[in-house]
């Protein structure tokens, strides 16, 4: 045990899962702070402003921050030099597909106020915002510069606690005004970041067009896995902005949250291992911290779901307040639906790390195929229920997918990955 407490990857994995379960805390503090604040109503509405924006700016991206990572993990002395040109590339299609959302926004939002259409409209900045604040942290997971990655990655859930804190403290319960603090927030950001990563990486920091072709050979594959990933995550709550009451969406907007708190947990293995297994010296040894990665997924995330469920009934409402006991089976499905996204998770940055990003986009293609139908078939007749049992369907069919691709790929059976055991963090050490 001892021994395995030296290891580099453990201690990276608890670094990183630590920041990850204050990022946990944080989100259900805000949760609660939201949801009480702004009740049913307004959560949802807020859940509505800010939903779209962030799929377009995630999808404006284009795999460039899984890029970034693998190129900065493969290749360190460019970090810098790839960075700005990617900083420069997303700057670019996020504003192309910003005005293209600013657009149809109407359209999208069919259900919603024309005040809430105007302040989703503005949130479109966050693609921008992302290309500026959060596109510079990702050289540094790939260098596993992870002290300086964790740190700088809880300042944006810092100060959304803090917009939550001043509104509270204002009794400002509009949901235009809190999502507007937070894009002025972000903007404040954007000098301090740039420069405190800028003196973490070697070279010239020059955006250089030539290399937006070799980023986007790996990061559109991945870009085209986190388009049905990032809108199967949303779906749901898309597809209830565009139809359904916005109270319904508040409320499975506080499932859903609570659905994915053991999460970051699961996450903190994909965020260090990614990186690690992609700069491992041969194929033996990528291969080898795979198949590692992925059992300690099973292992660790498992148990936390198991907990997350069995404390739904009691810690839901008495976090949220009883306006949302009502959400109570969605929560308990969502939570299910967590545990196995997680492992997904891990799965699909193992692929990642191997340099098999369209594995990735293969399985959750096809399971946002699942993912739809069911929605379609289960939302109106059961509601938030119904987009729930969809949600935890779709994750299953994408893990089975991840599953069999990884196994084939590293020459092991599946239930190999199945059967965890803690000695496997030990796989996952070794010298970068």
């Amino acid at each position: 045990m001892r021994r395995l407490f030296k290891d580099s990857s453990l201690r990276l994995f608890v670094g990183t899962a630590g920041t990850n379960i204050g990022l946990a805390v944080l989100g259900l503090v805000t949760g609660a702070l939201v949801a009480r604040l702004l009740g049913p109503q307004g959560r949802g509405e807020l859940t509505a402003i800010q939903t779209w924006p962030s799929v377009i700016a995630t999808v404006a991206m284009l795999g460039l921050p899984d890029a970034l990572v693998y190129t900065s993990a493969r290749e360190p002395a460019q970090a810098a030099r790839r960075l700005g040109s990617a900083m420069a590339l997303g700057l670019l299609t996020s504003t192309v597909l910003g005005l293209v959302g600013y657009a149809a926004m109407p359209l999208l939002l069919a259900a919603q106020s024309p005040s809430v259409v105007v302040a989703a409209r503005w949130f479109l900045l966050l693609g921008p915002l992302y290309a500026l604040v959060g596109m510079p942290l990702h050289p540094l997971q790939g260098r596993a510069d992870f002290a300086r990655w964790n740190t700088l990655r809880t300042v944006p859930a810092l100060g959304w606690l803090g917009v939550l804190l001043v509104a509270w403290g204002l009794d400002e319960r509009r949901p235009q005004v809190v999502a507007a603090a937070y894009l002025v927030f972000l903007a404040l950001l954007c000098v301090p970041v740039m420069a405190l990563v800028r003196a973490r990486l070697p070279g010239r920091f020059s955006p250089d067009p030539g290399e937006w072709i070799p980023l986007l050979r790996y990061g559109l594959p991945s870009a085209l896995a986190g388009v049905p990933q990032v809108v199967g995550q949303r779906l749901d709550q898309l597809a209830m902005a565009a139809f359904l009451p916005t109270p319904v969406l508040g409320l499975y907007a506080v499932a859903a949250a609570w659905g994915g708190a053991a999460g970051p947990v699961v996450g903190a293995l994909s965020a260090v291992f990614f990186p690690l297994v992609a700069a491992a010296p041969d194929a033996k040894q990528r291969s080898e911290r795979a198949v590692a990665s992925a059992r300690a997924a099973v292992l660790i995330s498992f148990p936390l779901g198991g907990l997350l469920f069995a404390a739904t009934p009691v810690a839901l409402p008495l976090l949220f307040g009883d306006a949302y006991r009502a959400a109570l089976p969605a929560a308990l499905i969502l939570s299910a639906a967590g545990t196995v996204a997680g492992v997904k998770g891990v799965l699909a940055n193992a692929l990642r790390g191997l340099g098999r990003p369209a594995a990735v986009m293969n399985a959750e293609s096809s399971s946002l195929g699942v993912f739809a139908l069911l929605l379609l078939l289960l939302l109106r007749p059961f509601g938030i229920t119904g987009a729930a049992v969809a949600l935890l369907a779709s994750n299953v069919v994408a893990t089975a997918l991840l599953l069999i691709r990884l196994a084939g790929l590293t020459g092991r059976r599946t239930t190999v990955f199945l059967l965890p055991s803690f000695a496997q963090f030990r796989a996952l050490g070794g010298d970068r």
